[in-house]
């Protein structure tokens, strides 16, 4: 019996002629399996690419996932059949950002850019982050998570991970670039934090052409060796 209702959950009913018109059941088809699973695929991208901008616009706290759904062109009940809360979409939303920015980085980190001017490359890349709409958007979902022992625990996660990818991945590219093991994470953990105090500044002072002034100066101390000698740990 088992055996049986195993079988007819994946199954489509197909007429076949005869005196009684019986009925077989026959497996769906893997191409029918795959379209689901695109259209599935599909409609998580478009509703986490609306989270973020309703994010964006409205912060954590105005966020509801009728507007959610609206923007995505979907009904409330087809956002809740891939996302069950408010949080578990937020944070799949989060998640799925700095997935891209971990791609958006790794082709930074093995650019010719970063063979020849590593540090240079890698404002690049903590430019597009902190600079961008994925730190507007992690700053909305970390506010909130303070005082939301769940949330804080599922996005320190998410942050957490995208850190010690990054920091592994341009260690490597410093490394190669002639900087030594020793100096490398110095010079990650000051310029890191150099753009992300940029980030949060231009959050009501946004001037990026004196932000890139400065890191211009930075890069000049950096590439003059004045630096060397200097360390810290990754973190």
């Amino acid at each position: 019996m088992q055996r049986v209702q195993r079988l007819t959950r994946n199954a489509r009913l197909v007429p076949r002629p005869g005196r009684h018109n019986r009925v077989i059941r026959q497996p769906r088809s893997n191409a029918v399996r795959r379209t689901q699973e695109a259209r599935s695929s599909d409609a998580r991208e478009r509703l986490l690419a609306a989270t973020i901008e309703v994010l964006i616009d409205r912060g954590y706290n105005g966020l509801t996932t009728k507007e959610v759904a609206v923007r995505a062109g979907f009904s409330n009940g087809a956002l809740v059949h891939h996302y069950g809360t408010k949080a578990e979409l937020v944070i799949a939303a989060t998640a799925r950002v700095y997935e891209r920015c971990i791609e958006s980085g790794k082709k930074i980190a093995s650019s010719e850019k970063a063979k020849r001017h590593p540090v240079r490359a890698y404002i690049d890349d903590c430019l597009n982050v902190y600079l961008g709409w994925p730190f507007i958007a992690a700053v909305e979902v970390m506010l909130p998570a303070r005082n939301d022992e769940t949330l804080m625990v599922h996005v320190y996660d998410v942050m957490l991970h995208y850190r010690q990818t990054m920091n592994k991945i341009w260690q490597v590219a410093f490394e190669q670039a002639g900087i030594s093991r020793d100096d490398a994470p110095f010079i990650l953990m000051t310029t890191l934090n150099l753009v992300r105090g940029m980030g949060i500044n231009s959050m009501w002072q946004r001037n990026v052409s004196y932000y890139r002034k400065l890191l211009r100066e930075w890069v000049t101390l950096v590439e003059s060796g004045a630096l060397e000698g200097r360390h810290c740990d990754l973190r």
